[in-house]
């Protein structure tokens, strides 16, 4: 049986950016000057050659939005295989047509069953000398990339089971760069009349590749995992770090191998053409019979004390049917991650000499007993002998001795809570922590949204102290000192959602490991259409209004939040519908919005819908609770609570409504296959408030919010971690 333990670490290189499609003017003619954008149709292309071939070709399409005029635009080729691509220099679009395929020539000599070649293909800026009547590009520069690779014959692999059956060959594969954890019974395939291996379901539904070599040595070639990076429009690929810098004396550095015993060890590098995301030392190992396989485990039953009053640490033993006997004993400090430290206390245990303070026990089957251990920090050792008195594999187990209650971790307060009394914060955005404990030495700690942290537990499904420790936030010395202290700590979380739970989950240790996790949830403030003012008319909202709002824009670095000031205006369309311009504060993108009085909510409605075209794209106003995007079945209420208006949901929408984006698809129908996964400027407006112009404050700098949120994605959502202040 299968089980997957994966997960996608967030690292500095994922990013958003909205390379989308220039369209200057309100108004769009594909035969204008603005209709002149040349384009791929496609970001990228992988594509198999018979292994018999040569030479092949490879079709790339160049389109434009209009037909009118021959517009010529140059084209291109920068890879590491760029070579062996031959591209014309310039191609042209005919009058009358709206695109050309262009014959892109591919030299395969050089190809090596289970490699690729791999380039990738531009178009030419503005600035570049196109001649009469060429094309321009925007700003942004369109790319390709293409691979191609030898098509491989794929047969399944078998191997010889300890009854003398052929079995179908199955692997472990321990993922520690771009995914963590570990996958089993991974089914391995292999080309055949070659020595190519894949391993099946390795990622994102696809298989993994790798060459074993005469000499024992591996090659990993470069190969898509099968996870399409929205922010660059491309997919990730992974290869060994050799094949990634084109250098095979990086192999002494970066090895690739072979044990002969059914373990590969491989160093790897995950990537985009814009940089890598992760380099790690990754593992597979092809699985084999149990059976007749001596194994042992060991467990630390805490602290008991005997008939006589005597308090010593309980250790038990445990062996499967295959272990004629083992060697026990403890040592002090932890040599669990020494393989140093193991391989000599093993080689003391076979030649009969203790390795440490404590005597060495021969036993002959499980075992459970007390031993006399002092205060501290100590690994319990046990070397397993087979049938054959042959020593085996040593087995380890690292405890703490603790009887005083002088080095666990302790939490003597953990509180999570909303304050209304405290004036200088906004119950409807703040939360507060307060924690003190004893023995602390790390604290990591991850503060979501409740649903949101819900989801990624049950994604990753890992147990809630790796999922703290792998996915949290590190508090510094300082806090530490504070947790450690008479007073303790406390500390909020500011830019949070109004109305919303939150849970906090918080894992310490002390300096030998020990942990312990623990979590609390705390909800903010909220408001509703029901808190609207029932005596406001629609003329009360008509006029122009300053808007505050938390703007959020996916670039180059990640995202970044900052309070946001612009003006918004409302007019009387009829007698009962409005038109509100000015929700975005954006120069090039200024959208007018439909929305209607309700007379019984005392409300503006505002629901989603088409608002034009932005750079060749298709708008929709969405809707988001900060967990899905809605485009349709979602909507909001515009209200007075006092003298501003606040967006809440509207009865009978589907979700909540935190925050608006103005959404880009690729056709006039918005849908899930039409959605470009972009919005306009990369933006997403949150927090929404509008005060008429005559009762509102003067105009503030927008102010840096980001620093106190962390980004990640998880599966198909993106999430936010919230961090503390510590000042």
């Amino acid at each position: 049986m299968m089980e997957k333990f994966r997960y996608i670490i967030l690292l500095f290189l994922l990013m958003l950016s909205s390379c989308s499609k220039v369209q200057e003017g309100p108004l769009y003619d594909p035969n204008g000057d603005d209709g002149r954008e040349i384009h791929f149709i496609q970001s990228s292309m992988e594509k198999e050659f018979a292994s018999d071939l040569e030479e092949g070709t490879v079709d790339v399409v160049v389109a434009r939005p209009g037909n009118s005029g021959n517009y010529t635009v140059g084209i291109l080729n920068r890879g590491d295989d760029a070579d062996s691509f031959t591209v014309p220099e310039y191609v042209t679009i005919p009058d009358g047509e709206y695109s050309v395929t262009v014959h892109v020539g591919v030299d395969l000599s050089g190809l090596v069953p289970g490699s690729s070649l791999n380039t990738a293909f531009y178009i030419r800026e503005r600035e570049a000398a196109l001649g009469d009547g060429s094309a321009y590009v925007s700003q942004y520069t369109d790319k390709m990339s293409v691979s191609v690779s030898y098509e491989l014959e794929w047969e399944e692999y078998y191997r010889t089971d300890a009854s003398g059956e052929q079995v179908r060959q199955t692997a472990t594969f321990i993922y520690n760069g771009f995914y963590t954890g570990r996958a089993t019974g991974l089914e391995v395939d292999r080309a055949k009349g070659t020595d190519i291996f894949r391993v099946n379901g390795w990622a994102s539904g696809v298989g993994f590749r790798f060459i074993l070599n005469e000499d024992n040595t591996c090659t990993v070639p470069a190969q898509s995992i099968g996870y399409f990076n929205s922010n660059y429009n491309e997919y990730v690929y992974v290869s060994d770090m050799a094949t990634y810098l084109d250098d095979d004396s990086a192999y002494s550095t970066y090895p690739c191998t072979y044990d002969g015993n059914g373990t590969f060890t491989f160093n790897l590098i995950y990537y985009v053409s814009a940089g890598y995301f992760s380099m790690a030392e990754e593992t597979l190992i092809f699985e084999s019979d149990a059976a007749g396989t001596p194994e042992m485990a060991i467990g630390y039953d805490g602290i008991e004390t005997s008939e006589t009053g005597v308090s010593a640490s309980r250790l038990s033993f445990y062996t499967n049917d295959y272990v004629k006997y083992y060697k026990a004993t403890v040592v002090s400090g932890d040599i669990t991650s020494d393989q140093a430290m193991q391989a000599s206390v093993r080689q003391q245990l076979i030649e009969g000499t203790a390795p440490g303070q404590f005597p060495v026990l021969t036993l002959y089957g499980d075992n459970s007993d007390l031993w006399n251990i002092p205060a501290g920090n100590f690994t319990a050792v046990a070397l397993a002998y087979d049938e054959n008195d042959l020593p085996c594999n040593l087995y380890t187990l690292r405890f703490t001795c603790d009887p005083g209650g002088e080095y666990m971790p302790e939490i003597l307060e953990f509180e999570f809570y909303n304050d209304p009394s405290l004036t200088s914060y906004s119950p409807y955005s703040t939360l507060f922590w307060n924690i003190s404990g004893r023995n602390v030495s790390s604290l990591k700690y991850l503060c979501m949204r409740t649903d949101m942290f819900d989801y990624i537990y049950d994604l990753y499904g890992l147990p809630l102290e790796e999922l703290v420790d792998t996915q949290g936030n590190t508090a510094t010395q300082t806090v530490l000192d504070a947790v450690n202290g008479e007073e303790g700590f406390l500390t909020y979380f500011s830019n949070m959602i109004e109305g919303m739970e939150y849970t906090l989950a918080v894992l310490v240790k002390n300096s030998f490991g020990d942990a312990l996790v623990l979590t609390r949830a705390a909800s903010t403030m909220g408001r509703s259409y029901e808190d609207f003012d029932q005596t406001k008319t629609m003329d009360d909202f008509l006029g122009a209004f300053r808007a505050s709002a938390t703007g959020t824009v996916q670039g180059a670095s990640g995202s970044t939040s900052s309070a946001l000031q612009y003006r918004v205006d409302i007019s009387r369309k009829n007698d009962t519908q409005v038109l509100i311009s000015g929700l975005s504060d954006m120069r090039d993108f200024t959208p007018t919005v439909s929305g209607y009085y309700d007379g019984s909510l005392h409300a503006v409605i505002v629901e989603p819908q088409p608002l034009g075209m932005y750079r060749g794209d298709y708008v929709f106003l969405g809707m988001s609770d900060g967990f899905s995007i809605y485009w349709g079945g979602c909507s909001m209420a515009i209200g007075y609570i006092g003298d501003t208006l606040y967006c809440v949901a509207a009865p009978g929408s589907s979700g909540e409504v935190y925050s608006y984006q103005f959404l880009l698809f690729g056709s006039e129908t918005a849908t899930s296959s039409t959605y470009l996964r972009e919005s306009v400027g990369s933006k997403t407006y949150s927090s929404l408030s509008l005060s008429p112009l005559a009762l509102a404050q003067s105009s503030a700098s927008p102010q840096d919010i980001s620093g106190y949120v962390r980004e990640f994605r998880a599966g198909d959502r993106t999430g936010i971690s919230y961090l503390m202040h510590e000042d």
